[in-house]
């Protein structure tokens, strides 16, 4: 049997309730920096990990965009080389200094760095903007596109800032931010109209757009200062579920640690310049971070999508993309889509596709994801419909995803499916899937920039002495439960202006606390099975997961989305759920009937089939009575990133969720009680 992790001799804490540390043993070396094998040059920061890549790959196409017509249709990607896109950056980075945009000021906490807001969705405009402020040591300060005017003034005030990059989408809200906002000063625009810098000027704010200040510093172009491994990379806003954000302090050490560890494992290790990524996940987020430093290291190109996360499928067909990362959401409706488009083309077609996929799937358990005859045949055609017929790699991370999507994924797709563990507070690296493993339900195996030990959590039943973990009727052998913990170089700075925060997250020994629950496998492969804060007790003292249950509850076709609340003076669970269009829409069918969604959604008939789906979940999964939901409300509209209900990274706001639906949550209740005693 492989091993995938080694456990450390002597590092097991009993009286302090600590497991014994994970290290890697996939023959890489912690390390500081990546070494070049073609230039020579050791890479520590993104800085120049940038600079490199333009010196090796001068005339190469490095960013790409597709001009939108006047109709609203999108051309063919347009490229800018690495030497373009380094000319304008650091023509930027001079730009803000001429112009005073980020000037420096005393601030411990980012070594007296000046600071960039950026506030936009991804685009060429972007990485500019990032790699011209580390030409100048300047910190960037990202914030997702789908923040309100609120959170931006609460990071804008935090820190301080002076200017914030916008696009036109975004502008409205920080200009919005201006009469609580003292410090901003001043807006610099990717697109510009005279409405909107007549509104900008109008708020007593100073503005440019993007090419004015690359004229500036075009004009008089200032040295590089170069940023030490040490500096603030960025700051990563954390989602908030609970609370204020948390400004996550990455340094370039921490990053470039975190990618020369990540080159032990496939899908780093062989990016090259024929490498094609589709920028889409937020930029703001450290996965997309670490993705693009890499394919940047290569040398590979970055084309970006146009905005909007429905059209895609279109960009991926104009892009042809080989590495795809991505995260269980999405990866997740890819599953639900194609699945469906084969139940509904019937006949000899599912029967063709049902034979190859058991083919495959039996295969994968010989480690085996490829077929000369049905990836031919039937499999590199649904992947040229989707336009990932060249994907070579695909990556997720940010979520778990369901063992089913992906078996799929490697079956359809016949490549590699990676998937990773990490959060901000560790650069996104933590743990990812060994190359050649193929079996799903795990994260995989640690890597060599931090070691990984698990610790007791009592109240929940989770030890480290743990031999069984009980998943349904499956009992699962382990070595050790409990709470993940990371140290190493790839482990953030502190949380910026919150030591106390800081001090409840990473203990006086170096250890970051995830408040993540894992167990290991008696291989050394990390699965993750709980979450240790987002637990309740209800009346009859039973402690519940609402996350794990939710989990459970996405396998259900009718599920896009759901929220599962107990009420700690009540013995029941309840849920808010939004239902899969696609689910209802066959299901009206089905049961002739025209209604739309939002008329299904208060049809007693389909309620009842949705909570009857997810009650039979419930029993597959050999859930306790007391965690299977009693009744559900459905929700029409879908939660978006960054709005009500979900943050920009998709997680669940449970208290903003909980007041948003506190009405139909009470209604659910009050059925309940005057209903019949439920029999589950």
């Amino acid at each position: 049997m492989p091993v995938f992790s080694h456990e450390v001799p002597g590092t097991e804490d009993a009286e302090r309730g600590w497991g014994p540390s994970h290290r890697a043993c996939d023959g890489q070396e912690p390390t500081l920096a990546i070494f070049d094998e073609q230039s020579g040059d050791q890479v520590k920061t993104s800085y120049e990990n940038f600079q490199n890549a333009r010196r090796k790959f001068s005339n190469k196409p490095f960013l790409g965009h597709r001009p939108i017509a006047s109709d609203g249709s999108a051309g063919p990607y347009v490229w800018s080389t690495f030497e373009e896109v380094g000319k304008r950056a650091e023509n930027f980075g001079s730009g803000l200094l001429n112009l005073g945009l980020c000037p420096s000021r005393p601030d411990p906490e980012v070594r007296d760095r000046g600071m960039l807001g950026i506030y936009a969705k991804n685009r060429p405009e972007w990485v500019i903007a990032e790699q011209g402020c580390f030409t100048q040591s300047i910190v960037t300060v990202p914030m997702y596109d789908t923040l309100g005017a609120e959170s931006v003034a609460y990071v804008v005030k935090q820190c301080n800032l002076k200017t914030v990059v916008c696009s036109a989408e975004t502008a409205k809200s920080a200009i919005n931010c201006k009469a609580c906002c003292p410090s901003l000063e001043c807006l610099i625009l990717m697109d510009v109209s005279e409405d909107l810098r007549s509104q900008v000027t109008a708020a007593g704010l100073r503005v440019f757009s993007v090419e004015e200040v690359e004229k500036e510093g075009a004009a008089k172009p200032r040295p590089h200062l170069a940023p030490l491994p040490e500096d603030i990379l960025t700051f990563c806003y954390t989602s908030g579920t609970t609370g204020d954000p948390k400004g996550v302090l990455v340094t370039h050490e921490n990053l470039a640690s975190a990618f020369g560890a990540s080159r032990g494992r496939q899908p780093f290790t062989t990016l090259t310049g024929d490498d094609v990524l589709l920028s889409y996940l937020p930029l703001p987020h450290i996965f997309e971070r670490m993705v693009q430093f890499g394919t940047l290291f290569g040398g590979g190109r970055i084309g970006f999508y146009q905005g909007d996360t429905l059209k895609i499928v279109d960009d991926l067909q104009a892009l042809r993309p080989t590495i795809f990362p991505s995260v269980p959401r999405l990866l997740t409706r890819v599953h639900d889509r194609l699945l469906a488009g084969v139940q509904e083309a019937g006949g000899l077609k599912k029967v063709l596709f049902d034979r190859a996929y058991a083919a495959k799937k039996a295969a994968l358990a010989d480690g085996k994801n490829t077929h000369p005859l049905w990836d031919r045949l039937i499999f590199s055609k649904i992947a040229e419909k989707v336009g990932l017929n060249k994907v070579r790699v695909m990556i997720t991370g940010s979520a778990p995803i369901a063992d089913h999507v992906l078996d799929f994924l490697r079956i359809v797709f016949a490549c590699p499916v990676f998937e990773g563990y990490g959060l901000s507070e560790t650069s996104g690296a933590g743990t990812v899937t060994a190359d050649g493993d193929l079996a799903p339900g795990t994260v995989g195996a640690v890597l060599s920039c931090n070691e990984l030990r698990l610790k007791d959590v009592p109240d929940m039943g989770y030890l480290r002495t743990d031999q069984v973990h009980k998943a349904g009727e499956v009992s699962i052998p382990c070595h050790g439960r409990g709470e993940i913990c990371f140290k190493g170089t790839n482990v953030f700075k502190g949380y910026y202006k919150m030591p106390e925060k800081t001090a409840e997250a990473v203990d006086e020994d170096g250890w970051f606390h995830s408040g993540d629950i894992g167990m290991w496998l008696p291989d050394g492969r990390l699965k993750i099975i709980d979450r240790k804060k987002n637990i309740f007790k209800l009346a009859q003292g039973e402690y519940v997961s609402p996350e794990k249950i939710e989990g459970l509850n996405v396998q259900s076709s009718f599920v896009a989305q759901s929220f599962v609340y107990g009420d700690s003076l009540k013995t029941q669970l309840v849920a808010v759920v939004v239902p899969d269009p696609d689910t209802a829409a066959s299901w009206a069918k089905k049961n002739a009937t025209q209604k739309s969604i939002a008329e299904l959604c208060k049809d007693s008939a389909f309620k009842k089939a949705v909570l009857s789906d997810l009650q039979q979940l419930a029993r597959s999964a050999k859930l306790s009575g007391f965690e299977v939901i009693k009744a559900v409300y459905l929700e029409p509209t879908p939660w978006d990133p960054g709005g009500e209900v979900l943050t920009p990274t998709f997680k669940l706001q449970r208290n903003k969720a909980k007041e948003k639906y506190q009405a139909q949550l009470d209604q659910l209740y009050a059925e309940l009680e005057a209903g019949p005693p439920s029999k589950l």
